[in-house]
Order: C-alpha cells, then structure tokens, then sequence
C-alpha cells in the first residue's frame, strides 16, 4: 500500500511529493473546453498585469515548486500544495498577486484536485469539481 497508482498513468511512487517539481501549465480546460486563452486574455489587462504593462502569455511564466516544500510560487501569485493523506489528491491554496483588485484564481479556491497522472519527469496532471464544473490542469 506504499505505492500509489493514478488513472492515467502505471507508475508507481512512495513519494509523490518529491516528483513534482513544478513547471509551466500546458492544458487548462473547464468542462473539456480549453480555457487557456481566456486567462491568456485576462493577464493583458488590470489587474492581472501586475506589472503595468501586459503579459503576453501567463503561462509561460513557470511555477516553482521544491520536492518536499508545501509552497507553491510564481511571478503572479503563491500559495501552498499539498498532496492528502492518500496521495491521490492535492490541495492548492493560491493567491494571485493583485487578488485585492479582483484578480481570478486559477485554481478556482480551494478545492481538492484529484491526481490523473504524475509521471518520473514531474508531469501532473489534476482534475477537481467546483460549483458544479469540471476543471483539468496540466503541469510539464
């Protein structure tokens, strides 16, 4: 019972916590629709440009994460990441950098991710609920 396995994948880990690493979001759906343009669209403009000038693409812009670290950071927000008890779960608590203003979470709140897959390169991929939407992120 040690090792723990995700849907969409066969690998196998003691400690997921110490194989992701962090990385850039590549898939952002709600739904099964992709959303990444949406957010794309929101960070050109206040105030999410928490610089004072737009950022042309938020997700390159990468998240940093330390194997065994709680915290979760990136130049537009920090939080922290937690895997459950099971390890088939991650809790995300994040707070964009100019939430005061109205900034989105991309996280949506604090919800329970479900774990897809998590592969020995770091890749993640999440699936959670939240008022009544399915939300799919992906980490590389």
């Amino acid at each position: 019972m040690g090792c723990k396995k995700y849907p969409e994948n066969k690998l196998w880990f003691k400690k997921p916590e110490q194989v992701f690493k962090g990385g850039k979001i590549t898939s952002y759906k709600i739904n099964g629709v992709d959303r990444m343009q949406y957010f794309r669209d929101l960070y050109k403009n206040f105030p999410y440009n928490w610089y004072g000038h737009s950022v042309e693409d938020i997700f390159e812009l990468p998240f940093e994460h330390g194997a065994g670290s709680e915290d979760l950071k990136t130049e537009y927000g920090e939080g922290s990441f937690r895997f459950s008890e099971t390890k088939r779960e991650v809790e995300i608590s994040f707070t964009p950098v100019n939430s005061a203003y109205g900034a989105e979470n991309i996280f949506v709140g604090e919800i329970s991710w479900k774990v897809m897959k998590l592969t020995k390169t770091g890749q993640l991929k999440l699936q959670g609920k939240y008022n009544f939407k399915l939300y799919e992120i992906e980490f590389n």
